[in-house]
């Protein structure tokens, strides 16, 4: 009689049972690619918050008798004015000078790029007597598995 228990019973996982465990795969799964996600954009935002940072300090060169300009050291940046990385200003829109990037990004290296009165970016903080950049500049936002350049284009200091 135990043999013939042994036989009928069949051994194996239940319908209900393999469709739970395929859902907790599938909440795994989905916490894993939003997390690569998040990555990604975070890296896009601070790309275009630098962009628009670049465009300020370009627009404040050009209306004013003096050079401005935006200087990192490679996890955060600031704006500066008259030629001095030193002398820092705060970015429309910020609370502090110093503009700190996400956890997990960095900018390759750090620069300096500055502006004079007709918006041409030079690769030096002080743009009197310096010759503007002669080739586009480009500076890159990165994170593990991800890269943006930001390109600068020489003469006009357009930033697409």
């Amino acid at each position: 009689m135990a043999a013939a228990n042994r036989l009928n019973s069949k051994a194996g996982f239940t319908l209900v049972e393999v469709i739970a465990v395929l859902v907790i795969i599938a909440i795994l799964v989905a916490v894993a690619v939003s997390r690569v996600g998040d990555n990604r954009s975070r890296v896009v935002a601070a790309a275009d918050k630098l962009k628009v940072h670049l465009r300020h300090a370009q627009l404040l060169a050009m209306h004013s008798e003096t050079s401005w300009g935006v200087s990192s050291d490679g996890s955060s940046y600031w704006l500066f004015t008259d030629g001095d990385t030193g002398n820092q200003r705060i970015f429309l829109g910020e609370e502090a000078v110093t503009v700190n990037l996400p956890d997990g990004v960095s900018l390759d290296g750090g620069f300096t790029v500055s502006f004079d009165s007709w918006g041409r970016p030079y690769d030096v903080a002080d743009p009197s007597g310096a010759s503007p950049v002669d080739t586009n500049q480009t500076l890159s936002v990165n994170s593990p598995g991800h890269s943006i350049a930001i390109t600068i284009t020489r003469e006009t200091g357009f930033i697409p």
